[in-house]
């Protein structure tokens, strides 16, 4: 039920589409702007690499064995003759299914009370936090630009439910961490002795460490630091070497460290990854923010922390203390990806209001005013959700023109171009790849479905993204028409194969000047109504 849910938007957007004959619903909800980010890398597999090349960059540069999961189902893509965007919402579903079992397994692995294990799964499957009151309140407290980012509205990774909505590799990675996290609260009571081995949770430890590690490696790290920081915990508070517990945290860094070593090094070596990754930069907002993003169910868990810190006993309260402990002060370390560590976040917390609406608030609430507490618990918990996965619809359902700003819809002449270009316009031109210059909204598509190098089509991973983007307006305002010869890069050079010319491109246009540039292009090789597509070289 849960998963279909998550479904339902895309088929009101589906079937709303059929009413707009100009237009056409793209297949990508939340977030587009990095779902289609997701499908050029699935597009890059499609045509047999294992390697990944930055799609929305022109740059001629070596590949690097990154992003793994997508190039995958790019390759299932191809094995199965399936379109990416279907593999995409296939593995979505699966991974969904996949992440509510895994949740309810760890449910089951700490409580053996039904209660109490139910109790914690509806929390963490479909709760939120209180960002929908915050904009109720204020509308300007969701300002993207100023990183005022409230965690249940912005931030899918952070819950399971949004996640689940958004792509397949976060809930993928979130079923992971609760299935390792089971193995923990098993192996770790008083009483377990029995080491690591091929025939026990040893090797699905193993395993489970390389999936995360290629699925989403950010996803390791709180986990693998609350280990190193739990193991200090118990040598200080036991006064021994904690030799069995170290034998049981090997089996998760050992497999990931290798993946840590090559990502380092990539992203230092290799001249257009260090470009990538000094951009992509995912801050935390600010603290006051996570707590409104994590609302009442931080309420809840309050007693719970308490008692875990109070009384700090070896069966679970130990690990998912040190877990939350840590994971939330890394949500501040400098690192270029300090969002990206709420994957997860959400289960110790939880763990906790579980805790602590048993312990605490069950004895607090008199017993005639339990069922309307836990009703009103839940509907401020979910609204938050619903406002996340519903507030992308209005662009296909209510609002044309949001759908297209916010890039739910393309214009159908646009579509078709790309369908055309996937076929017809080679991917090489004279060694090197061949390079597309659109307006920046339209670059994404087609990186993303055609799987053609663009000059701007990502603020991230365009290399040297404001350069670049400024560079396209200049020459759609016919100020930079130099553009199509391209640039110098790393004793490289990429020039402009393909120019796109629209009315998205014609919009850019404001000077006196504007059409300069496009007048001398010549014959359009390929045109769909008003979108021409002109070959330079």
């Amino acid at each position: 039920m849960l998963v279909t849910l998550t479904l339902l938007p895309l088929a009101w957007a589906l079937a709303s589409n059929a009413e707009l004959p100009d237009v056409q619903f793209m297949g990508l909800l939340s977030n587009p702007q990095d779902g289609l980010t997701y499908l050029a890398k699935m597009e890059q597999g499609y045509q047999g690499e294992w390697l990944y090349n930055l799609a929305h960059t022109p740059e001629p540069h070596n590949g690097a064995a990154i992003f793994l999961f997508y190039l995958f189902l790019g390759h299932l893509a191809r094995l199965t003759s399936l379109p990416p965007l279907i593999i995409f919402h296939v593995v979505r579903v699966l991974a969904g299914l996949f992440m509510y079992f895994a949740l309810y397994q760890l449910g089951a692995a700490v409580w053996t009370r039904v209660r109490s294990r139910r109790t914690f799964f509806i929390l963490v499957g479909v709760g939120s936090g209180m960002g929908w009151l915050a904009v109720a309140l204020d509308p300007t407290a969701l300002d993207t630009t100023t990183n005022r980012l409230l965690p249940d509205l912005t931030i899918p990774e952070a819950f399971p439910l949004y996640a689940a909505y958004t792509n397949p590799h976060f809930p993928f990675a979130i079923g992971l961490l609760a299935l390792i996290v089971s193995i923990y609260i098993e192996v770790f009571r008083p009483g377990k002795h029995e080491e690591p081995t091929v025939y026990n949770e040893g090797l699905f430890l193993t395993v489970a460490s390389l999936l995360l590690a290629v699925v989403m490696p950010q996803a390791i790290i709180p986990i693998g630091v609350a280990l190193a920081v739990y193991l200090v915990v118990r040598m200080v508070r036991e006064r021994r070497a904690p030799l069995y517990e170290a034998s049981w945290a090997v089996p998760l860094w050992f497999p990931a460290a290798p993946f840590a070593i090559y990502y380092l090094v990539v992203t230092q070596i290799n001249p257009a990854f260090a470009a990538w990754n000094a951009q992509n930069v995912t801050p935390s907002p600010p603290p006051q923010y996570y707590l409104a993003g994590y609302g009442l169910l931080l309420v809840l868990a309050l007693p719970g922390i308490a008692r875990a810190v109070r009384r700090f006993e070896p069966d679970g309260d130990q690990l998912m203390v040190v877990w939350l402990a840590v994971n939330a002060a890394l949500l501040y370390v400098p690192t270029n990806y300090q969002r990206r560590l709420t994957v997860g976040l959400l289960i110790p917390l939880v763990y906790f209001a579980v805790r602590g609406t048993e312990d605490y608030w069950r004895n607090l609430v008199p017993p005639r005013l339990m069922r309307p507490a836990i009703i009103l618990a839940f509907v401020l918990l979910i609204p938050s959700n619903v406002l996340a996965m519903g507030v992308s619809l209005l662009g296909t359902v209510t609002d044309k023109e949001a759908g297209l700003d916010n890039n739910l819809l393309l214009e159908t002449d646009y579509a078709n171009l790309l369908i055309w270009m996937r076929v017809v316009v080679p991917q090489e031109v004279s060694e090197r790849p061949t390079v597309v210059l659109a307006s920046p909204d339209y670059s994404m598509f087609v990186a993303g479905w055609s799987g053609r190098r663009v000059v701007y089509g990502h603020p991230y991973e365009t290399i040297d993204a404001e350069h670049k983007r400024q560079r396209v307006l200049d020459f759609y305002n016919g100020l930079d028409c130099d553009l199509l010869e391209g640039e110098s890069w790393q004793d490289t050079r990429w020039r402009v194969d393909y120019v796109v010319v629209g009315p998205r491109e014609r919009a850019l246009g404001e000077g006196a000047d504007a059409g300069a540039c496009v007048e001398g292009l010549g014959a359009p090789l390929m045109t769909f109504g008003d979108v021409a597509l002109y070959r330079i070289h």
